[in-house]
């Protein structure tokens, strides 16, 4: 038997480079016209797109409820001492506080706030399994785990504010300002807490100024991985980010990860995210 099993909520994909094992997760439910699909495994942020395209709004994120972790915790405890969860950042969603009425029940499941959303979340994930692999105790885990919250760089933007005025996320006038200055989107994930802010570009080449943004100048990298958030299908953008990154910062290892529903759905198709430690 497992000493500690280490679970998670699902909220993007887990590149198999970085999880070569299955970890358990529990999935939101992305509610539509045609029903309720699981969040990465049902319906894709591809999916996500088309949906919000055709019928001019942003489908639901339901969070599992108590019951539903509950279920959740009790199956996977057959097979483990103790659980250490880790939970999406409580100011993204609700989840948290769902996961952690539902631990009540048990004696041995430990809900740990990632902060996180996305990308960022997956630095905890792994750190989690490593020290899991290595004997430590959840309580140990969870503490680990929320120390690591500030050293996670997790950023998000856009190629313009045209899909969040169409939802009806930004104003028209704000959207109009933003194309007149030439700027794009920039949200920064940090702490808990998201703030929006703003970065300058090229009209062709936004994502150029955004890296440039978040590398340039940027002390203490932690080079020894870098993972990009981009809507599925990848395409062969993905290589021109790979590769402008590479200007500023020369990354051991960098991971393609799907974008969370919660992004994709207020930044539309042509968004994307950098992750990264500092020391």
């Amino acid at each position: 038997m497992i000493k500690t099993l280490i679970t998670a909520d699902s909220n993007c994909y887990l590149p198999p480079e970085l999880f070569p094992e299955e970890i358990p997760l529990i999935q939101a439910g992305i509610k539509t016209e045609g029903g309720s699909f699981r969040e990465s495994y049902e319906i894709s942020s591809e999916n996500l797109i088309e949906y919000a395209e055709e019928k001019g709004e942003i489908p639901q994120i339901i969070c599992p409820s108590v019951e539903d972790y509950r279920g959740f915790f009790q199956k996977h405890l057959k097979n483990a001492q103790s659980l250490c969860h880790l939970c999406c950042g409580t100011n993204v969603r609700e989840s948290f506080f769902n996961a952690k009425k539902a631990a009540e029940s048990f004696k041995n499941v430990y809900v740990a706030d990632s902060r996180q959303i996305g990308g960022g979340m997956l630095f905890q994930m792994m750190e989690a399994v490593k020290l899991a692999g290595e004997g430590f105790s959840p309580e140990f885990i969870a503490r680990a785990i929320d120390e690591l919250d500030s050293h996670i760089n997790s950023t998000y933007t856009a190629k313009d504010t045209a899909w969040g005025r169409k939802m009806g996320i930004i104003s028209r006038n704000l959207s109009t300002a933003m194309d007149f200055f030439c700027l794009a989107p920039l949200v920064t994930v940090k702490k808990g807490g998201i703030k929006f802010g703003m970065v300058f570009k090229s009209e062709y080449e936004y994502y150029r100024s955004y890296i440039a943004k978040v590398l340039k100048n940027k002390k203490n990298i932690d080079r020894s991985l870098l993972i990009i958030s981009v809507p599925k299908p990848y395409t062969k953008r993905i290589e021109r980010y790979k590769a402008e990154t590479a200007k500023y910062v020369g990354f051991e290892r960098i991971a393609v990860t799907d974008i969370s529903a919660k992004v994709v759905c207020r930044l539309g198709e042509e968004s994307m995210g950098l992750h990264f430690l500092t020391i």
